[in-house]
């Protein structure tokens, strides 16, 4: 690693469809140069993997989390979470060390369409699950995938091209308490599936399989960020080949603590990669990395401190895996799809 391997990082996590000849410009280094760096980063494990980040809201979804404790006694855990991701639902699965066992994090309809999912989990795990809390997403404080290591001042040309770096390039994207629903259109559905699988398609690759062309899809995209459904490209670095390990602050906070105080803290913590706003036991959960237990308390002192009397009490858990990602999920996708398809058999009638 060097400072253009942390450059390239950093450029990928804010936008991951840039093209290397735009940053072979920024690095003053040849395109070749870039793509075989990125090769490197991708093999030796820096470069994890590409997101399509959307806002689940605006397409009629509410997101849930749902904290889990097993049965010491269940013996098949690993066989268990790997069913649960595969729940066409289930966006995100990580495991812990702490208090709870894993984190499932599922976007339902409604409270109806929640529980159907939950019990779809609980009969995946055997109903092997002794303890459970569901936390439900109001909104984000914070949101950024530039960790400390790689938030290294970078410029690059932002374009109106493909990279669509010029409206959506940015270096974070939290979601707000307001938002407004947006049905896509049948094609914009296939296309948010397409850049799920694959955020770098390209746009004529997309364009063959929706079965239009280069510059309807590219509209199609504009339109998507415009209403805000898509949030960013976004390059995924693995924070534990820098050293650091992920840490779960779970926060109970008093009732009456304003958005504003909330987010504080975030001016200073520069190592909190995500927060969101919560309604359950807890009103607040944090992603922090750090690489010692001194960062950590450093962290967790500041945080702290920035809040003072507003907090009641708050649980610590250590990531132990990320199982699972998807931020536009099978469901969702499934979901979409009959939607257009019920609306056109009622057309038709």
């Amino acid at each position: 690693m060097d400072a253009k391997d942390l450059k390239i990082l950093n450029i990928l996590a804010q936008n991951c469809r840039v093209a290397s000849t735009t940053i072979s410009s920024a690095l003053h280094v040849s395109k070749d140069t870039v793509t075989y760096r990125i090769r490197q980063l991708q093999s030796q494990g820096y470069l994890k993997q590409y997101m399509l980040f959307v806002d689940a809201r605006r397409l009629g979804f509410t997101r849930y989390h749902i904290l889990i404790r097993f049965d010491p006694s269940l013996e098949d855990k690993k066989e268990i979470i790997e069913r649960v991701a595969r729940h066409p639902f289930v966006m995100w699965v990580n495991t812990f060390i702490g208090r709870y066992d894993a984190q499932i994090i599922v976007d339902a309809l409604n409270g109806f369409h929640l529980n159907s999912i939950r019990e779809e989990l609980f009969r995946i795990a055997k109903h092997g699950i002794q303890e459970y809390t569901v936390l439900t997403h109001l909104l984000d404080l914070e949101f950024t995938q530039l960790s400390p290591i790689i938030d290294v001042e970078t410029s690059f040309s932002r374009k109106d091209d493909s990279s669509f770096s010029k409206s959506l390039t940015t270096r974070n994207f939290p979601v707000g308490a307001d938002f407004d629903r947006y049905l896509p259109s049948r094609v914009e559905t296939e296309i948010l599936r397409l850049l799920a699988d694959d955020p770098c398609s390209s746009l004529v690759d997309i364009a063959s399989k929706v079965d239009t062309d280069r510059q309807t899809v590219k509209k199609h995209i504009q339109s998507l960020i415009s209403h805000k459904v898509i949030l960013n490209f976004g390059g995924i670095t693995d924070h534990s080949k820098f050293g650091f390990i992920t840490y779960y602050l779970l926060v109970r906070i008093a009732q009456d603590t304003p958005s504003r105080t909330l987010k504080q803290p975030f001016a200073s913590l520069h190592n909190i990669f995500y927060a969101g706003r919560m309604l359950g036991d807890y009103d607040m959960i944090l992603y922090l990395n750090a690489r010692n237990p001194q960062e950590l308390n450093e962290s967790i002192e500041l945080f702290k401190s920035k809040l003072g009397q507003h907090i009641l009490h708050y649980d610590l858990l250590v990531q132990d895996q990320v199982h699972h990602w998807r931020q536009y999920s099978i469901g969702i996708y499934d979901h979409l799809v009959k939607s257009k398809e019920d609306q056109a058999k009622k057309y038709n009638k």
